[in-house]
């Protein structure tokens, strides 16, 4: 039977990997040290910059660059220097897991290409993914803005957005993709986050989720088909 989704989006950070193990902690905290140290910003104003600049702009770099004249590069090398081995390492697992499932799949991140290469390295996944949708291809405007989604169709060959799932692990970057036709899951360990997308605890549970979808486009398709071809007299 042919697959009704033909092609997954799937968020790097916090996604593939626990997001508490401590890597994400890691970049936070870099993020500070740079606004302190090269942008010579007040200590104590930075956590609130932090949160407004994330609120209003969607990333803390977007708001960075919109308010503040940075080398963006060196910016994202610097939150991004970190020692792997401390928090990673190969998943054959992981790497079983994607390896079985049919669908296309591309990286879609607000991190750069660097980072998301060595982190799929790292895991042993590289091979597992068509592309990576990175800051740079999406011109630094970061999810959720509606534009990067269809963009990110785009990118990855115009496939129907019906036929495509979109996984992550912020609750806000899904709406969008949803309103785009996207099916959405969300990685989370709270099962009652939203009603809205499919809610998993793991990245190993998209299959079961998958299967899910499937079924419930089928049935959309039957009783569309009994809709147009055999209407119901009552």
């Amino acid at each position: 039977m042919q697959n009704l989704i033909t092609t997954l989006f799937i968020d790097l950070d916090g996604t593939l990997y626990d997001r508490n193990n401590g890597m994400m902690q890691e970049m936070s905290q870099r993020i500070a040290r740079y606004m302190e140290t090269t942008m010579h910003l007040p200590s104590a104003e930075i956590p609130g910059l932090i949160n407004r600049y994330y609120s209003t702009y969607g990333s803390t770099l977007y708001g960075i660059q919109q308010e503040h004249d940075i080398d963006t590069q060196e910016y994202l090398a610097y939150i991004h220097d970190l020692d792997l081995d401390n928090y990673l390492s190969p998943s054959p697992s992981l790497q079983a897991l994607l390896t079985a499932l049919p669908q296309r799949k591309w990286i879609f991140t607000n991190s750069d290409h660097n980072h998301a290469t060595r982190v799929l390295t790292k895991l042993g996944i590289l091979d597992q993914f068509e592309g990576i949708l990175d800051v740079w291809s999406m011109e630094y405007i970061p999810k959720p803005h509606p534009w990067v989604y269809q963009h990110a169709l785009e990118m990855a060959g115009d496939p129907d957005a019906e036929e495509c799932m979109f996984i992550d692990d912020s609750l806000r970057n899904l709406p969008p993709a949803k309103q785009a036709g996207m099916a959405t899951v969300l990685i989370s360990n709270d099962m009652n986050t939203s009603f809205e997308h499919f809610t998993i605890s793991k990245i190993k549970e998209l299959p079961t989720v998958l299967a899910m979808v499937e079924n419930e486009r089928i049935l959309q398709q039957i009783f569309n088909t009994i809709a147009i071809d055999q209407p119901v007299t009552i």
